[in-house]
């Protein structure tokens, strides 16, 4: 009884441990429906866990599990595995047959557990008639109208056109500004470079002196400033160096007076040997002066240390001095290197910004266009079994990952409309149950 009790606690805790393993690797991104198929270039997450007899607990296989994406064949590549074909398997299929070659590749008597979750969906594709065509992140329940939206929406009216076209007259004149600060700044950069005591400007543009002089009365100041700054640099190191000159003829007077010093103590101290020897004088004078004699020695060797560190900072000193302006020049010249690249690519966004404006002023001049009042159509490109067949669809059409919107805004007398209707393939309804 006893024994029974116990194996059912096991297996409950057991139980308890696989499903948490298998939330906490689905915490991150939400599971693969059963019934879903995955596209190509889809990113998934594979965690295999496996129950130990033996250990009574469960283990995660993370040499095997991991993130794997989808090939264009349709095929997720495993260790120990090989290629394995998913394009035609749903969620509990795939899983069921990566659990059953587990166990046929292990000799496993009891196949593992498998779990797949989704980590990121192939993006779909916005082109045609919108404002911002490219390519957009999917996610489930993606519709034909949310990508549109996503996409910025269909092309701008006249009225949009025109403030359009005044957004890039304001930034071709803020490019204008820039590039008179950048020019500015790059003279005030090789004048520093040069060791020239002015700056010597471009002319100014025509179309804002005023601006122009405000610029170059700014760079004058830092011009200033910086050299000043230099200056002081210089003087505080030339000062330094001086006032340890000073220190170390200081210390070399101290070192000449101990010398004197500790010459009348031996003077002193042989005298005292000799009286001592004859008996005339008692020993402790003898030790005095021997002490006095080590004092004045040991202090001698602090004032050569002292000295020799004076002359270390003296020569770090010059080094600093002479340095300083090899670094400043070095300094200046990336910045210049810098300034003239940024020069150089407000040049090219200058000229973008003006061929930008010439193509969309004869735009912007139109009137009302009654086409604007048509409404949009859409068609969707989408790969099953590795054919790519396309179908009209409505806003409402729920889009798949991979899939290229086509949207197109209809001219009065376009036939284009009744054409999309007319395309071969299959129906919206057709083609989404050929994906499911």
């Amino acid at each position: 009884m006893n024994l029974s009790h116990r194996a059912h606690h096991v297996f409950v805790r057991a139980t308890f441990v696989i499903s948490a393993f298998v939330f906490l690797a689905g915490a991150v991104s939400p599971a693969l429906a059963d019934n879903a198929l995955l596209a190509p270039q889809t990113k998934i997450r594979l965690t295999i866990v496996q129950w130990i007899q033996s250990r009574g607990q469960f283990e995660r296989w993370d040499a095997i599990g991991g993130e794997y994406t989808v090939s264009d064949a349709g095929e997720v590549s495993l260790p120990f595995l090989g290629s394995v074909p998913v394009q035609n398997l749903d969620n509990t299929r795939l899983t069921n047959e990566i659990s059953k070659r587990l166990q046929a590749k292990m000799s496993l008597a009891q196949a593992p557990a498998v779990t797949i979750d989704v980590i990121d969906y192939p993006s779909i594709y916005v082109v045609g008639d919108v404002t911002a065509p490219g390519q957009y992140k999917f996610r489930p329940g993606l519709n034909v109208l949310q990508s549109l939206a996503m996409s910025g929406g269909p092309l701008r009216a006249p009225a949009q056109q025109r403030s359009q076209t005044i957004t890039l007259v304001g930034g071709l004149r803020e490019i204008d500004h820039l590039l008179v600060r950048s020019s500015a700044k790059l003279s005030r950069l090789q004048a520093e470079m040069a060791g020239a005591k002015e700056i010597v400007f471009d002319h100014p543009p025509a179309f804002d002196q005023q601006y122009a002089a405000s610029i170059y009365d700014e760079e004058r100041v830092i011009f200033q400033a910086r050299a000043n700054a230099l200056d002081r640099q210089s003087t505080a190191l030339v000062e330094l160096r001086n006032l340890l000159k000073a220190e170390i003829d200081t210390l070399e007077e101290k070192l000449r007076g101990s010398d004197d010093n500790i010459k009348s103590v031996e003077q002193q101290l042989t005298s005292v040997k000799t009286l001592v020897e004859k008996g005339l004088t008692i020993t402790s004078r003898q030790m005095d002066l021997e002490r006095l004699l080590t004092s004045y020695r040991s202090d001698r060797l602090d004032l050569v240390t002292a000295i020799m560190r004076g002359r270390q900072a003296i020569n770090e000193t010059t080094r600093n001095i002479e340095g300083l302006s090899d670094t400043r020049r070095s300094e200046l010249a990336t910045e210049v290197q810098a300034e003239r690249a940024n020069l150089d690519q407000l040049k090219l966004k200058r000229d973008t910004t003006q061929q930008l404006l010439l193509e969309d002023l004869p735009t912007g001049s139109k009137v009302n266009d009654p086409d604007e009042d048509l409404p949009l159509t859409f068609i969707v490109s989408r790969r099953v079994n590795g054919q790519v067949n396309q179908f009209q669809a409505s806003e409402t059409t729920e889009l798949a990952p991979g899939d290229v919107v086509r949207v197109a805004k209809p001219r009065i007398g376009d036939t284009s409309s009744e054409d999309a209707a007319a395309l071969p393939g299959q129906t919206e309804a057709q083609m989404s149950q050929a994906s499911r």
